[in-house]
């Protein structure tokens, strides 16, 4: 990798950059600031750009070139090809977002140009004036209004203990039901700590969603002493009715034998590797099937060109 002085480009990822709706929503000033502050950085084919379980240091935006998207899940798996990406695309915001390790490995697939920006840029300049924060008290008045309450943890988490009224779809397959959600209605998103959320609002207002982030995710909920919270222990469909606390159901029962648990919970790990690769294979079917969509449009444009040409051939 080796740095490039920056230059002025008006070429389509400017074009891309000006139309993303999440840029849309950001002051003059800080869209003046971002270009002001991109760092244009190359790669060649066959270069990784960005390591799965590496460290989340800038946020990249495709000025010209293609590169993949990879994944294992599981140390020992094969590595599955998710997406490709090309000029005018963006990655790395949700290991910014998150404070997660990068859940993807990315490639060039041809010597790539890329604008970045750093973390401490990407939050103060896009990440800061682009999110909504709500309380839990703003959160409860919302739904009254009609908002929807979507919790992006796992099944496992959400199984354990929810807020009652919110539906799960956890944040690894967000990507893959979009098209699914209601578009009329404002989402509020919730997980852990605020963190997840954080990085799925941000995938929801890319994709024109109107959402917000319950600040503080369910670890963060300090309602007044009289205010209750409902929250539904899924295995048993009890609610649980608490004034300061959120409590976890009760642990499995002593009676339980040491052997049979042991084998539940290796059967559990199991199908959590299977349900993990399925969704994988399905991220990257979905992936593929938007870059032919995208491939479909674009041989749209051409043939109505060539028929242009075609009736003025015709004409003379």
């Amino acid at each position: 990798m080796f740095i490039e002085e920056s230059q002025d480009d008006p070429d389509d990822w400017m074009t891309a950059l000006l139309r993303s709706p999440i840029f849309q929503r950001l002051p003059p000033t800080n869209l003046q600031k971002i270009l002001m502050s991109l760092e244009a950085v190359h790669f060649n084919k066959g270069e990784v750009i960005v390591d799965q379980g590496g460290i989340g240091d800038y946020y990249y935006l495709i000025k010209n070139g293609q590169c993949e998207l990879t994944r294992r899940p599981s140390p020992n798996a094969k590595e599955i090809r998710l997406a490709q990406l090309a000029t005018g695309d963006t990655f790395g915001e949700d290991s910014l977002l998150s404070d997660a390790p990068r859940n993807v490995t990315i490639t060039a697939l041809t010597d790539i140009s890329l604008l970045r920006l750093n973390k401490q840029q990407f939050v103060s300049l896009i990440k800061e004036p682009s999110l909504s924060f709500v309380t839990y008290l703003e959160m409860r008045a919302a739904l009254k209004q009609g908002a929807i309450l979507l919790d992006v943890r796992s099944p496992d988490d959400y199984e354990n203990y929810h807020l009652d009224g919110s539906i799960n779809e956890p944040f690894f397959s967000l990507r893959m039901q979009l098209k699914t959600l209601n578009r009329q209605k404002p989402i509020i998103v919730v997980c852990g700590d605020g963190k997840t959320s954080e990085a799925a609002v941000f995938l929801l207002l890319r994709n024109k969603i109107n959402a917000m982030i319950l600040r503080g995710g369910i670890a963060g909920i300090k309602p007044e002493p009289a205010d209750k919270i409902e929250v539904v222990a899924g295995r048993h469909s009890e609610t649980i009715h608490r004034e300061r606390e959120l409590k976890q159901p009760a642990g499995i029962s002593s009676d339980v034998q040491d052997n049979p648990v042991r084998l539940l919970q290796s059967e559990v790990e199991a199908l959590k590797a299977t349900n993990q690769q399925l969704t994988d294979k399905c991220l990257k079917l979905e992936f593929d099937k938007q870059h032919a969509e995208r491939q479909i449009r674009a041989l749209h444009k051409q043939l109505e060109k060539l028929t242009q040409v075609l009736d003025k051939l015709k004409e003379g």
